[in-house]
């Protein structure tokens, strides 16, 4: 596959991506909890990225999403690069598992279990770990408990939403 037909795309699919972006930075915004245990809306935006763009787009959405973010609203303790590829990752997995693909119930498992392990358990712990020099062993142990309770609450709202945007059509 050459490199021109991968990054070929339209105006009209540009500004259907950049509304998902746009969706994605406010839902991220919807959060609470600390710094090292957040609990927010954020993955919706990544699920619907790797889902409807794929791999390529899916990817660079979440960067830009995280760039608008950090440009727009600020991070705690500054923007740091490791966040970024953190927001690229997750619609990279959901993308691999999901785009083009119907909506299976395994699919959704998956991808969300490997989001949960490599994003935010791996990746996110490290990049505290290295942004405020906690103990990696200790900030891992106080994020556990909400890594091992949310994925089963996230797998339950990306089947609906999947369910609800697979109905939808999309002109191309």
């Amino acid at each position: 596959m050459n490199t021109r037909k991968i990054l070929q795309t339209d105006l009209q699919q540009m500004v259907f991506l950049g509304m998902v972006v746009a969706m994605k930075i406010i839902l991220g915004q919807i959060s609470f909890g600390p710094t090292i245990v957040k609990i927010g809306l954020g993955f919706v935006g990544s699920v619907l990225l790797g889902y409807l763009f794929g791999p390529l787009w899916g990817t660079i959405g979440g960067g830009i999403s995280d760039l608008i973010a950090s440009a727009i609203f600020g991070n705690q303790g500054g923007f740091f690069i490791g966040f970024t590829l953190t927001a690229m990752a997750g619609p990279l997995i959901y993308a691999l598992f999901l785009y083009n693909k119907p909506v299976k119930i395994w699919r959704i498992i998956a991808s969300t279990i490997l989001v949960t392990i490599i994003v935010n358990i791996g990746m996110n712990t490290l990049w505290l770990h290295v942004m405020y020099g906690l103990n990696f062993n200790a900030a891992l142990v106080q994020r556990l408990p909400k890594e091992m309770i949310m994925p089963w609450i996230q797998m339950i709202v990306i089947y609906f939403v999947l369910q609800a945007v697979s109905r939808v059509k999309i002109k191309k």
